[in-house]
């Protein structure tokens, strides 16, 4: 376990846990020194040889007094470590994904982090030093026990090595039967719960539509596939259980047998006889504690596996030399290639140039990459071929604080801490007066809000903002973005599912933050259309027409065609049927 800890908990821990688990072998060790101490010690007794019988007490008793505080500063130094690997855990998990690039953070990444963070980084910590302390120590016994028994009676010694030799064996098959079932059972409850979230979330369409018998079918299809990975699951850790208890039971009567036999043909006497049935009783009894807690770490290098893959996740590459300093804010998209995978390009052979100042709308049907696109210039994600430059230098050659501070993002799907609205406007710039804040909020009509709500500023959004409308949220990210005022706003516009209300003060906000900025828009409103400098169609991920608004229209291509649907569109009324 320490091994798989190699990357994912610090070595200062990693070194204060290997300190820890010697000193529990130390303790074990002492503890079977105890049991070796009691040979003698019977010998004398039988024997009524009662004054040397009082060396062994003393001898003993020296022991027991050592077994217990090495036992207490175990358990002592078990209980910081635990804490100081949650804590180690907890700061490698938050280092690392704040160097990854923003699109690594998908819902199913997102969740997946909040679950490894929380309890199950505790219960990692539980287990790696609880539970391995625990199995540590039952090996430490059972080989100090097994090294007690062979002087006592070697051939009753080398049948208990062929015996414990067999239970490893039996313990590594069923460790390894049981991985399997139990990465099964976390797949498909990992899918389950997705399908769980989906179906409650969607409940008012699929009633609208009369559809919930099929979404209850496809759940208990879903609920199947589950109890038959947990059936799978539950068979693996029965039949795992099941050998090595019958191998435990086999390995103790064969012990015992021997012992037996010896005391039969008086190759020992009776007092080693009974010894060696002892000695093999906590053998035993050791090997059984390595089967009740073997489930429990092969849960919890799932759970270590789990945390490995994120923090061996390449970061975003920064700059190895000095960080480029962009020239101005103009941003220039040189014969760039994107796919999220190998085998799909999403963009392909994109070039176009915003000069400083100017609105660059970027328009074309769903899926053609404009989302993708606009994040590339926030470095979501690398090209992989060709080059975007801010102000004349590459964006990979900028560090991510410089770029981050010279870019505000104004996406559709807006997140709100689980904070007041001060503090959610607040983010994009904590130093800022409240001269500049009421002015923020003010452009992005978030006054308005403020004053109709009882807490005000104080207000709590709830996570996600649940608290407010779309809308509200909306403006609230406009009003960041405004407080912030860097030179470059990529916006991807959405007013077509607001109210009346929200769409007026949202196009105010609108304006106001793209005035005397570099703007990349993901245009959805004719007017964002016509009033932008250059408008780049895309479809299919590649440019088809570049030009203004006039030039686009006159030439009769796509983008007239998409502009006179978009009037169709508007011109729709809901009446009466003739």
């Amino acid at each position: 376990m320490i091994a798989l800890a190699d990357g994912v908990v610090t070595e200062p821990v990693r070194r204060r846990m290997r300190r820890c688990y010697w000193l529990v072998a130390a303790s074990a060790l002492v503890e079977g020194a105890c049991f070796a101490v009691l040979v003698p010690l019977l010998h004398t007794l039988i024997g009524d040889r009662f004054p040397q019988a009082w060396w062994w007490v003393a001898a003993l008793s020296v022991l027991l007094v050592l077994t217990v505080a090495t036992s207490r500063a175990a358990s002592a130094r078990q209980r910081a470590v635990t804490s100081e690997i949650v804590a180690s855990l907890q700061h490698r998990l938050a280092e690392h994904v704040v160097t990854l690039p923003l699109g690594w953070f998908s819902p199913d990444r997102a969740a997946a982090l909040t679950r490894l963070a929380g309890e199950a980084t505790r219960m990692l910590a539980a287990t790696l030093n609880g539970v391995v302390a625990v199995n540590i120590r039952a090996a430490a016994l059972a080989g100090a026990v097994w090294v007690v028994l062979v002087v006592v009676d070697p051939v009753t010694g080398a049948v208990a090595a062929g015996g414990l030799g067999i239970l490893v064996v039996l313990y590594f098959w069923a460790a390894r039967l049981l991985r399997g079932a139990t990465s099964a059972g976390n797949t498909t409850t990992e899918q389950i719960n997705a399908e769980l979230v989906e179906f409650a979330q969607l409940q008012s369409v699929l009633r609208a539509y009369g559809r919930t018998a099929q979404a209850d079918s496809e759940i208990t299809t879903a609920l199947d596939r589950v109890r038959t990975a947990s059936a799978a699951y539950f068979r693996g850790a029965v039949t795992g259980s099941v050998v090595f208890q019958a191998g435990t039971a086999l390995f103790l009567s064969s012990v015992l047998l021997t012992a037996l036999h010896r005391a039969d043909s008086a190759a020992v006497s009776a007092v080693v006889a009974t010894i060696v049935i002892v000695l093999a009783a906590l053998l035993v009894d050791s090997m059984a504690a390595l089967g009740r807690t073997g489930s429990v770490i092969w849960a919890a290098e799932r759970t270590l596996a789990e945390i490995g893959e994120i923090v061996a996740t390449p970061p975003l590459p920064e700059p190895t030399t000095d960080t480029a300093v962009p020239a101005d804010s103009s941003i220039t998209f040189g014969d760039i290639t994107f796919g999220y995978d190998a085998d799909r390009t999403l963009l392909d052979g994109i070039s176009f140039e915003v000069p400083q100042g100017s609105v660059c709308a970027i328009v074309g049907p769903s899926g053609s990459g404009k989302t993708t696109l606009a994040r590339l210039v926030a470095r979501f994600w690398d090209v992989d071929s060709g080059s975007i430059t801010l102000g004349g230098k590459d964006i990979r050659e900028i560090g991510s604080v410089e770029l981050m501070g010279a870019v505000s993002m104004v996406f559709q799907d807006v997140y709100l801490f689980d904070a007041s609205i001060r503090e959610n406007v607040l983010i994009a710039h904590p130093d800022a007066t409240d001269d500049e804040l009421a002015a923020a909020a003010a452009q992005a009509r978030v006054d308005e809000i403020i004053a109709r709500l009882p807490d005000g500023w104080n207000t709590i959004v709830g996570e996600g903002g649940a608290a407010l409308s779309g809308g509200e949220r909306q403006r609230i990210s406009l009003a960041r973005a405004l407080l912030k005022n860097a030179p470059v706003v990529l916006l991807d516009e959405a007013t077509s599912a607001l109210d009346v209300e929200n769409e007026a003060a949202i196009r105010a906000a609108t304006a106001a933050l793209t005035t005397g900025r570099t703007v990349l828009v993901i245009a959805h409103r004719l007017e964002t259309v016509r009033a932008a400098d250059r408008i780049v169609f895309l479809e299919h991920g590649r440019i088809a027409e570049t030009g203004t608004h006039d030039e686009l229209l006159a030439a009769e291509g796509r983008y007239a065609d998409f502009w006179r649907e978009q009037e169709r569109a508007q011109s729709w009324k809901i009446g009466a049927r003739a």
